[in-house]
């Protein structure tokens, strides 16, 4: 939709204003599309790191292989908690996973973490 169209459901004073704003001030093209909509990938991604426990465990894991137990302990978190924030993460793809017998070891996917803030950039830059 352009802003031309967005003015036009302004109520009268309001399209007034910003009309004049748009011929005096000249930093208004109404003729520009403007796209409100987000990339649900982006939106995914976002909420995945927009809680500092996730993010802390991301930081934790960028270039180490770690357990349930030991991401508990150093965040000083109960083992639950941490388990449902690694299903956050790894849902979003932003976690490898590796099985050695029943222990499970998580390190944070670079290549994923590098596409989705690529996807921000290209949504918000």
């Amino acid at each position: 939709m352009r802003l031309a169209e967005v003015v036009e459901k302004l109520s009268a004073g309001q399209k007034s204003t910003v009309l004049r704003c748009a011929e005096s001030c000249d930093i208004l093209d109404l003729n520009t599309e403007v796209n409100p909509n987000v990339n649900p990938e982006v939106l995914t991604f976002l909420k995945a790191v927009s809680n500092p426990i996730r993010l802390q465990m991301l930081k934790l894991l960028k270039n180490t292989w770690l357990c349930v137990c030991l991401i508990s302990k150093i965040l000083e978190k109960d083992q639950t908690l941490i388990s449902h924030h690694l299903r956050v993460l790894k849902e979003s793809g932003l976690l490898e996973e590796r099985r050695e017998g029943k222990m499970r070891f998580y390190r944070a996917n670079s290549e994923a973490l590098r596409n989705y803030l690529e996807l921000v950039m290209t949504e918000i830059v």
